[in-house]
Order: C-alpha cells, then sequence, then structure tokens
C-alpha cells in the first residue's frame, strides 16, 4: 500500500494483508474477495473520539433511522460503534478478538457492505475497509482476510495520527495482474492532500 500526496510523493509505503478469496470481481461480502477499481473513504473509527468522522451525506441517511442516529451523532457515537466491533469473538474462544485492531477506514464503491448495522441495542459497521488485525504476523503480507485490508498497527496509529486519511480521501485498489490502470493525483479529501493506492 501506497500514501500519496498532491505532489506525487510517497508518504508511506508498506506491506499490507488481503482477501483470501480468488483474483476476481467481488460479489459479495461473504466472498472474501478483495475489490479491485475506484473507492473512497466514508468513515473513519476508531477508540479516539476526536479522529472519527463520517462522511456527511451518509451521516444524514443514518440519522434518519431513529436505531442508528446515537451512533453517527459524533465521534464519540462512533467510538461506541468500533468498540462493538472490536469486542465480537469471531473465533468463539469466549474472549473479544480485536479484529480491526486500532483504526478502521471504511470504503466506498461497488459490492463494499451495507454500512452500518444493528446487533441488539448496539452497532457495527460492515463494509470492505482498510483496519488493523490482531495477528499482524500472519495477516500483514498475505491473503488471510475476509476482503478487507489489514495494516499494521505502527502504519494505522501514524496515519490516524497525522490524519493522513479521512473522509473522502480516494483509495485506488490494483489486482496486479491487468494493466494497472494510470492514477492521477486528486483528492476529494478535506485538504486534497492524500490518496492510496493497494496493490494485490
Amino acid at each position: 500500500m501506497s500514501v500519496i500526496d498532491q505532489s506525487g510523493k510517497t508518504i508511506i509505503s508498506c506491506p499490507v494483508g488481503i482477501g483470501r478469496g480468488p483474483l476476481a470481481g467481488k460479489v459479495s461480502m461473504q466472498d472474501c474477495i478483495t475489490p479491485v477499481g475506484e473507492f473512497v473513504v466514508d468513515v473513519v473509527l476508531s477508540n479516539q473520539p476526536e479522529f472519527n468522522h463520517i462522511d456527511k451525506n451518509l451521516k444524514a441517511q443514518l440519522e434518519k433511522n431513529s436505531h442508528f442516529a446515537p451512533f453517527v451523532k459524533d465521534g464519540s457515537g462512533l467510538a461506541k460503534v468500533f468498540f462493538t466491533m472490536n469486542a465480537q469473538d469471531f473465533n468463539r474462544d469466549g474472549k473479544p478478538d480485536s479484529a480491526y485492531g486500532t483504526a478502521f477506514f471504511g470504503l466506498h464503491g461497488k459490492n463494499t457492505g451495507p454500512k452500518l448495522i444493528a446487533s441488539g441495542n448496539s452497532a457495527r459497521w460492515y463494509s470492505i475497509a482498510l483496519h488493523g488485525s490482531p495477528d499482524e504476523t500472519r495477516a500483514i503480507g498475505n491473503a488471510t482476510s475476509e476482503g478487507c485490508i489489514h495494516i499494521s498497527k505502527a502504519v494505522l496509529q501514524r496515519i490516524l495520527s497525522d490524519r493522513l486519511i479521512e473522509v473522502g480521501t480516494p483509495v485506488y485498489i490494483d489486482d496486479g495482474v491487468k494493466r494497472p490502470f494510470d492514477v492521477k493525483i486528486k483528492s476529494s479529501g478535506p485538504d486534497n492532500r492524500e490518496l492510496v493506492r493497494v496493490r494485490n
């Protein structure tokens, strides 16, 4: 993965983990395929409310649902969503998995998920994203995810703290098999600084 500024300079370049599905077009959230193409970050989630943000149009849409409204109201509500996500016990060992690490950058694009979903008295985000992993040794540099892109804790913290990826940041994912598409340096982000490129 590369994070590139508006001048074309690479700010970060690092290995990542990808989906364990085949190199094919993504059809559903269950196919474990990391989708290729152009996406945009529509939510930033972490345990630190000051860094959390959601696309204003998506927020307005979700606020129409009284169950979701408290969770998208502000950074604290979004932190509750992230806490619920990391509290899930996917491997059924009786302990929270912390499956998303320290941050989650949700992607908007074709077949990237239904987004915010209800879970009892809580809510969780369900989409393709750039996020952490509880097992970096296994995840980073390998194809083990259910379609998301796994990033190391150190890189995630830098991205979050320096606000290198925010709502509106474009993300380009290339499968590395076909001719890579040309990426023009552009951004719809708040300061028109960065874009992210991921090559499977």
